[in-house]
């Protein structure tokens, strides 16, 4: 089949990247499906008062190779500036930086297990590859190169902040590449008088209209159609059928199996996925300390974290304002407090905020997200799923549950994308330089990293 009718399902950062990708190497029938009103997905925004906002907090990531080509791509990487930032670790009634060697020395842990953890970080900053841990726990990596100590200390606290589950249930593949990554040891990106994401998203999505793409905005998918051990149709709840010979699905893996009946590619049907609340909200109240990342780690607080974008980006929203962002993981959609009202959500929230920082919080506006299916759920065992579906013999996967053990991010959304896309490409007997660039793309200048901070980057 030379020239394939491609019809890719999702307009997150996966399905733009993908379809980007095929029309450029010159696929000329390529149409986008998106159930919402813009492209982007969870890195989409919300406008207040003619400024644009994110979601959820996002940070432009020195080491995220694929983030940072696309917005060389799109002629935004000159305007990111990169920005030191505190995180604050708090625990007990106090907060720790422990990036800081008198945070470091404050907190509550052993000197022996202090460096056994160091000893952990150095192990997990030199090895690169942890696929070898797939199998086994995030507690038996801690408690091999640290101890059991530094595990209890520490990392049992965030593993339940991110997933709601133990050490010995989340995998130390994740983990080790994680801590690898060091998300945190270096400066964060943003871009001055904007939201970011809004610059990628509205970039990319120019990148896509130049090169022909359709697509279709508030079109949401409610079946797949097969024939012959193909998928033929996308039929739209409006009733309308979209004709493809390739179907490309970056969906969450629950509502693509809702979708088309008798999937069995392994390890879909295992993938859970976490649910998150994020909610925005602007003060004319200064909040000290300005720490952008305060990881609420006590376990009985509503929110696992708040963030102050304004300290990240000072320039975000209008002049003098103060923006919070507090974030829930939640193990599934259908915790509890997923549907609690927003009125009683914001109560439990302020009362975060008045034991992290003393004083009652005043927002004007608030903005809440609720996202059913946020993040995979990397548990001991989790595999990525196979690239092209083997039920369905024109049906391929992207998404950033198939980057495991990488961490989850905007860059990693895009490469996934990208790499499916190539694949499906050099299975038709065509080539792309796209995957090359990305792995060769390198900023002029990088930010130094500083590694104490890195187990902080869990969340």
């Amino acid at each position: 089949m030379g020239t394939p009718r491609v019809v890719v399902l999702g307009g997150g950062l996966s399905g733009m990247a993908a379809a980007y990708t095929l029309a450029r190497a010159g696929v000329g029938d390529v149409t986008l499906l998106e159930a919402g009103p813009t492209l982007g997905g969870l890195a989409g925004s919300f406008e207040r008062e003619d400024h644009f906002y994110p979601l959820g907090y996002h940070h432009i990531l020195h080491r995220d190779r694929a983030l940072l080509y696309f917005l060389e791509l799109i002629g935004a990487l000159p305007d990111v500036v990169w920005r030191r930032i505190q995180m604050l670790f708090h625990l007990g009634g106090q907060a720790y930086d422990l990036a800081s060697p008198s945070g470091f020395l404050r907190f509550p842990m052993s000197l022996a297990d202090k460096a056994r953890f160091v000893r952990l970080m150095v192990k997990t900053f030199s090895q690169p590859d942890w696929t070898g841990w797939q199998d086994r726990s995030a507690a038996e990596l801690v408690d091999h190169y640290g101890s059991a100590g530094v595990r209890e200390a520490l990392f049992e606290r965030l593993t339940r902040l991110k997933f709601d589950l133990p050490c010995r249930d989340v995998s130390g593949a994740w983990l080790g590449a994680r801590l690898h990554f060091r998300e945190g040891s270096a400066p964060l990106g943003y871009i001055p008088h904007a939201n970011w994401t809004k610059v990628l998203c509205d970039g990319v999505t120019k990148l896509l209209q130049d090169t022909g793409i359709h697509i279709r905005l508030r079109a949401p998918v409610a079946r797949l159609h097969t024939s012959q051990a193909r998928v033929v149709e996308a039929e739209l709840e409006s009733g309308e059928r979209i004709s493809g010979d390739v179907f490309i699905s970056t969906v969450p893996t629950r509502i693509y199996l809702g979708l088309v009946p008798e999937e069995t590619t392994p390890q879909l049907s295992r993938i859970r996925y976490t649910a998150l609340i994020s909610a925005i909200c602007a003060t004319r109240q200064a909040v000290t300390p300005q720490a952008y990342w305060n990881n609420l780690a006590s376990l009985d607080r509503t929110a696992g974290a708040i963030f102050l974008l304004s300290a990240l980006n000072p320039t975000i929203g209008r002049e003098g304002d103060t923006c919070v962002n507090f974030v829930t993981h939640l193990p599934g959609c259908d915790h509890p407090l997923f549907r609690v009202p927003k009125d009683q959500l914001m109560a439990r929230y302020a009362d975060d905020f008045r034991e992290v920082f003393g004083f009652e919080l005043q927002p004007f506006w608030t903005h809440i997200s609720r996202v059913p299916m946020y993040s995979p759920v990397f548990d001991r065992g989790f595999r990525n799923p196979p690239m092209m579906s083997t039920s369905w013999g024109n049906v391929y996967f992207a998404g950033n549950y198939r980057t495991f053990p990488s961490i989850v991010s905007t860059g990693t959304a895009l490469g996934s994308g990208v790499a499916t896309a190539i694949a499906l490409l050099g299975e038709r007997g065509r080539t792309s330089g796209l995957s090359e660039a990305i792995a060769n793309f390198r900023l002029r200048s990088m930010p130094r990293a500083n590694p104490l901070k890195d187990a902080r980057a869990l969340l």
